[in-house]
């Protein structure tokens, strides 16, 4: 059997591919539909408009409240079989739109695809969280931003071949669940400590990250109205506080990147690209985050406390290079940069986010908060693009949304560089690579 570290040990290797599988179904909701939605407004000859943008819509908004929902109910106890009721759910889905043939079916199925997903998200990014450490837990968080981007590209490109062949292969892509759903097992706890190698000797604890308290410690130290650990300084209302600054940094990235989904097109469509050069410019964005993603912890070790800051400045050139020069390379480059950006930021957040829960049962609650916070930064954007351009009488202008989200990443970057020693912002190589000496045992430190 191949082992893998863990950062505390060693895992076995199919148990990182199943945790890692979750990864591929995150971003496809809505996905099978885009590049078809010209095609449905010919096979259905007396819908809406509106109603076709309800199939892409639709399954993001119902997976919000589900979002919360798997973060509420999932305990360390029952996790795995929430995971599989939403895979199982997906992949119903998946099969049951080859069967549909009115736009109310494929928008009650969209709607179902959505509460599948919803159940889903979290835990991609939890169960990570709960089997890996420090510089271990960053490598396999970047390869899960990596690996949900690059689904986005494959999907993409594969929905736009078998589509010319029938509108309903389409939706082969929401089949995908199959795949973690068949490695299911070889992700539970029972499985991974019945394999687990343990570490010899025994690792120090990564810097800045001291054990958390178990979940007896947190009862424990409740009834005798104590901290459940001296050395993990991360609980109560200073947890929440920094997962608040956390998800607002993420609120804004997503918000100011999501750009290129909503407005690229009328960009590039005003300059006479055509909407072959609208979807390679748009690859090109998932294939930056997608490569950083896979070498995150080299970012990381190269660039040291200031990897916050230069992903932010490569968002801010991205959007002003999209919203200012209009030749086709321009548009490539400007977008590549801009996902190169956002590859950085998105891992590290999920990694602070990991180390910022209280305890193990907090963390997929915690990521479905985070994710939540994501999910309405991308449906905020056309919102919040339109106010802004009646405030600034922009209405007719094509260029406004990149050039006006680039002004706020620029004031994002200000307060960055302000705040750059926070916990928030700071992406020290130290956190992950150099360990130390825990604390001597107390009476109050958590188990180990």
């Amino acid at each position: 059997m191949k082992y893998v570290d863990s950062g505390c040990g060693k895992i076995p290797l199919i148990s990182l591919i199943a945790i890692l599988s979750i990864s591929l179904t995150v971003n496809l909701p809505g996905l099978a539909i885009s590049p078809i939605m010209g095609k449905l407004d010919h096979v259905f000859k007396n819908v809406t408009e509106l109603e076709i943008q309800l199939l892409t819509v639709l399954p993001n908004l119902v997976t919000i409240p589900f979002i919360l929902g798997s973060g509420k109910i999932c305990t360390p106890k029952n996790q795995i079989f929430v995971l599989g009721i939403g895979l199982a759910l997906y992949t119903l889905t998946g099969v049951l739109y080859f069967f549909a043939e009115s736009m109310i079916e494929l928008i009650l199925l969209s709607c179902l695809l959505g509460v599948g997903c919803g159940l889903v998200i979290p835990l991609a990014a939890s169960l990570i969280s709960q089997n890996f450490v420090g510089k271990a837990r960053t490598r396999q968080l970047g390869m899960k931003s990596g690996i949900s981007n690059f689904t986005v590209i494959f999907a993409t490109l594969f929905v736009g071949w078998v589509a010319s062949i029938s509108w309903h292969l389409s939706f082969i892509v929401y089949m995908v669940p199959i795949i973690p759903l068949c490695l299911i097992p070889f992700m539970t706890t029972a499985y991974i400590d019945k394999n687990k190698v343990e570490a010899t000797p025994p690792p120090l604890q990564p810097r800045k990250e001291p054990a958390r308290p178990s979940d007896d410690d947190i009862r424990t130290s409740k009834a005798a109205k104590r901290p459940a650990n001296v050395n993990f300084h991360f609980q109560g209302r200073a947890s929440l506080i920094l997962l608040g600054g956390v998800m607002a940094l993420y609120f804004m990235a997503t918000y100011g990147t999501e750009v290129v989904s909503y407005y690229l097109p009328f960009v590039m469509g005003h300059y006479h690209l055509t909407t072959g050069d609208v979807g390679v410019a748009t690859a090109m964005f998932f294939t930056a985050a997608t490569l950083s993603g896979f070498f995150l912890s080299r970012i990381i070790h190269m660039v040291g406390k200031w990897t916050m800051e230069i992903a932010i400045v490569l968002c801010v050139v991205g959007l002003f290079m999209v919203g200012l020069l209009h030749f086709y390379w321009s548009y490539i480059a400007g977008v590549f940069v801009m996902g190169l950006g956002y590859g950085v930021i998105q891992p590290i957040i999920y990694d602070k986010t990991s180390y910022i829960a209280p305890n193990t049962a907090k963390s997929t609650e915690y990521f479905a908060y985070l994710l939540t916070c994501n999910y309405i930064g991308i449906s905020l954007v056309p919102f919040i693009i339109s106010g802004a351009k009646r405030l600034f009488d922009a209405q007719g202008d094509t260029n406004f949304s990149f050039i006006f989200n680039g002004c706020v990443l620029v004031v994002v970057l200000l307060v960055a560089i302000w705040k750059r020693n926070s916990f928030i912002i700071a992406a020290d190589k130290d956190s992950y690579e150099k360990p130390v000496e825990t604390a001597p045992k107390t009476e109050n430190a958590a188990k180990p």
